[in-house]
């Protein structure tokens, strides 16, 4: 409702936009005079133009990182945990180095998935194994920002 003063020519109103997230949701507001009263002008006639508001998106970073078990026994399988620090609002695609796949459910913030090592052998053969997120997708995240930080393991023999 926007009150007109007696003798005055204009009012106005201040209507909050929602706050600020992380995700993309920019948008355009229009709104139309439904009705006037008062006055005492003759014959008061309220133009139906829409007023337009573009509400820009402001860019936040939303952070992944990626960690694994710290360490495993040769033939066991390595846990890769993709976090990320907001909630995604879409599925979100986790790409890493190995070839494997973890997928973030909407609402959620972590994934994982298991990658199997070598089976056990005779041989002396203990070593470490360092992944790296190689690309990530959806989430409707305005900019989603993954760590190149290794998540390392060791395999012990």
């Amino acid at each position: 409702v926007i009150n007109i003063a007696a003798g005055e020519t204009t009012g106005t109103v201040a209507v909050n936009t929602p706050a600020n997230d992380v995700y993309n949701n920019g948008s355009t507001v229009s709104t139309t005079i439904t009705g006037a009263t008062g006055g005492n002008f003759e014959n008061l006639v309220p133009d139906t133009t829409p007023a337009v508001t573009t509400i820009t998106d402001s860019v936040d970073n939303t952070g992944l990182t990626l960690s694994a078990s710290e360490s495993i026994t040769e033939g066991g399988s390595i846990v890769y945990t993709a976090t990320l620090t907001n909630a995604a609002q879409t599925p979100v695609t986790v790409t890493l180095s190995n070839g494997s796949v973890i997928n973030i459910a909407a609402g959620e913030t972590t994934g994982t998935v298991a990658v199997n090592t070598p089976a056990n052998d005779v041989y002396n053969n203990g070593s470490t194994v360092s992944t790296t997120i190689t690309g990530a997708t959806g989430g409707n995240f305005e900019n989603l920002v993954p760590d190149t930080t290794p998540a390392v393991t060791t395999i012990t023999d």
